[in-house]
């Protein structure tokens, strides 16, 4: 069916995702997808300049249909391809008015909340960054956060940004509101954001709908309990040790990982914050130093065998690394990350942006 598709994509981008998100929609997820590196500048290449003359992505091609613009492309998908999948903009004239009123209003979440704070820090100079202006930003944020959280309120809890379903609104405003999340926004004064979140499907497998990392783990491990790796051991205390040290990662998040980059460098610099973090990160890793030492060289997170705890834990070291902390402090973990990096399914699953591009040198400084 989509097999004369081709979409230009770049990670991390929201643009990119909408597009994605509205091919999966409407049932097209055989299209051909190429991944281009923003760093290597692949989006200025002549493959990807022939179909979009700007340089940018997503850029599309269906047959001899070149289409450009992630809300043109998500508009074309459902118009094209209306009759199948999910319909993503309803007949209603008033409820499609304010259907495309939301997908064409989330650009500001976007340009006010999500790039707004994270494009000032990473465009301007340290030199040039002053205190009333990054206050002006995160009072431009929380002022665009504050509309959508008032609009989610109207409609009820369980409601989608339009109405009670899913539609091209939420192909246009959810991965916005997912970047925030994802740099570790906290969303405890959005409530009704922060439920909007958790409703839009993570993961399915036909009619089962399951959100939230560790019970997308769970719900694999137990469907298909007989075949591949298996992540969750069948004597209780052993078990019981992989779910902790399972539940436990999330403390390396919180305080090792984005918890001090995110909220330290993003949002705030006072230098006793700034040794408060890297307090909190220190005291957490080495709890796991300790978990590892105990184990022995050559071990896992909860033993000999990789497991369900790995899943969980393994990402959040690999951030840290990634971002430029010096793991010599920490050398059971060094041999831990030394471990499992290679492993084919760590391997086959590692972030595409980082395969392209060098380590950052963010956390160097701690």
């Amino acid at each position: 069916m989509a097999s004369d598709m081709i979409l230009y994509w770049g990670a991390g981008s929201g643009p990119c995702w909408r597009a994605m998100i509205c091919l999966e929609e409407k049932g097209l997820s055989d299209y051909t997808s190429k991944l281009i590196s923003f760093d290597n500048k692949e989006h200025k290449s002549d493959e990807v300049l022939k179909i979009n003359p700007r340089g940018q992505a997503p850029a599309f091609k269906h047959g001899n249909v070149i289409v450009n613009e992630s809300l043109a492309i998500c508009l074309y998908l459902e118009n094209t391809f209306k009759a199948q999948g999910t319909k993503l903009l309803p007949d209603d004239p008033a409820q499609q008015g304010l259907v495309l009123q939301r997908a064409v209003e989330s650009q500001n979440i976007r340009e006010k909340a999500a790039f707004g704070v994270l494009s000032y820090f990473f465009r301007t100079k340290p030199e040039d960054r002053t205190e009333a202006m990054l206050e002006e930003k995160k009072k431009t944020c929380h002022e665009e956060l504050q509309v959508w959280e008032g609009y989610l309120a109207k409609l009820g809890d369980g409601s989608h940004i339009a109405g009670k379903n899913f539609t091209l609104a939420d192909v246009c405003a959810f991965p916005f509101i997912a970047t925030l999340v994802r740099m570790g926004f906290n969303m405890s004064r959005y409530p009704h954001l922060a439920k909007y979140y958790d409703l839009v499907p993570a993961f399915k497998h036909g009619n089962v709908i399951v959100n939230e990392s560790l019970a997308i783990c769970l719900y694999l491990e137990n469907t298909f309990k007989s075949q591949g790796t298996k992540l969750l051991p069948d004597d209780p205390a052993q078990q019981a040790l992989v779910l902790q040290r399972a539940v436990e990662s999330q403390n390396i998040r919180d305080k090792a990982s984005y918890g001090f980059f995110w909220r330290f460098f993003v949002l705030t610099k006072p230098e006793a914050m700034f040794e408060e973090k890297k307090k909190a990160c220190f005291e957490e890793l080495q709890i796991w130093e300790g978990y590892l030492a105990k184990l022995g060289d050559g071990s896992y997170i909860a033993g000999k065998d990789f497991t369900l705890a790995d899943a969980c834990a393994f990402p959040y070291i690999a951030i840290i690394v990634r971002l430029g902390f010096n793991m010599s402090r920490y050398p059971h973990l060094a041999k831990y990350y030394d471990l499992v990096k290679d492993r084919p399914s760590v391997k086959a699953s590692w972030p595409p942006l980082w395969k392209d591009t060098p380590n950052k040198d963010f956390l160097k400084v701690i």
